[in-house]
């Protein structure tokens, strides 16, 4: 026959077992908010596409909540796929909220592990909330340089178009660009230099056209085009909308045929 006192002993157990399964070995530990901030996460993250597990993680650290002090990534996989709907990366992500007082009451500490599956598409499976591995510390993926064609790029290719002689060659065109055009920056957050666009060049006689192209992430690219046609130099850029919806290529072809 179990007493009462031993009723309430078995409930309470249970119920600790239950609310605190994090640290039994059930569903770790986590809330409503914590759901609701891996959930906007997990979406965030999914677009642009990511090459990689790492990919993932470092978008995930360089979001608001994944610049915060309690937020950190424990797991980045590479997962085999066959085909984009196939999971390719699986993340593991930690947020911790230290205990607090208030007028309220005291709120309890909160360490919150949640699994998230990603496909070509963004997340496929999760955020699950799971045990947090024991003994996990936190990833910080190696930086990668910056792909992107900095706006300082256009006045210096205004610049060298301008100077070019009236009839150049191939060649005089490329020796000026690389005379003229800027090193990419270094990015203050990395300390790495940018990597160089890929520079295409069309000279018509006395016309030149330039192409600067950059692949800034699995499908994101960068544009930047300019020519010399009739004496007159102009300079302009193409976003993805352009690149994408738009169909346009960049190449040397479009630039000395004009927008």
């Amino acid at each position: 026959m179990v007493t009462l006192s031993r009723f309430f002993a078995l409930g309470c157990a249970a119920l600790v077992l239950v609310s605190c399964g994090f640290l039994s070995g059930g569903v770790s530990a986590g809330n409503e908010e914590t759901d609701r901030q891996s959930e906007t996460l997990a979406v965030a993250i999914g677009y642009p596409r990511q090459e990689d597990a790492l990919g993932f993680a470092r978008a995930a650290l360089g979001t608001t909540l994944g610049r915060s002090g309690g937020f950190s990534v424990l797991e980045a996989t590479d997962l085999d796929r066959r085909d984009v709907e196939d999971p390719m990366a699986r993340l593991v992500w930690r947020i911790h909220r230290p205990a607090s007082d208030s007028k309220w009451g005291q709120t309890p500490e909160i360490n919150a592990c949640y699994e998230v599956e990603f496909n070509y598409y963004g997340a496929s499976s999760g955020p699950t909330r799971i045990p947090c591995p024991e003994n996990a510390t936190a990833i910080t993926p190696p930086p990668v340089p910056r792909r992107d064609i900095p706006q300082e790029f256009a006045p210096a290719l205004t610049a060298v178009l301008g100077a070019l002689p009236a009839t150049p060659s191939e060649a005089d065109v490329r020796a000026a660009l690389t005379a003229g055009l800027p090193a990419p920056p270094v990015d203050p957050e990395t300390g790495l230099a940018g990597v160089p666009p890929q520079v295409f060049v069309r000279v018509r006689g006395a016309d030149v056209g330039v192409a600067l192209f950059a692949r800034t992430g699995v499908e994101s690219r960068d544009c930047m085009m300019g020519h010399r046609v009739n004496g007159v130099v102009k300079v302009w850029s193409l976003n993805w909308r352009d690149l994408d919806m738009r169909e346009m290529t960049c190449d040397a072809d479009v630039a000395v045929s004009g927008t």
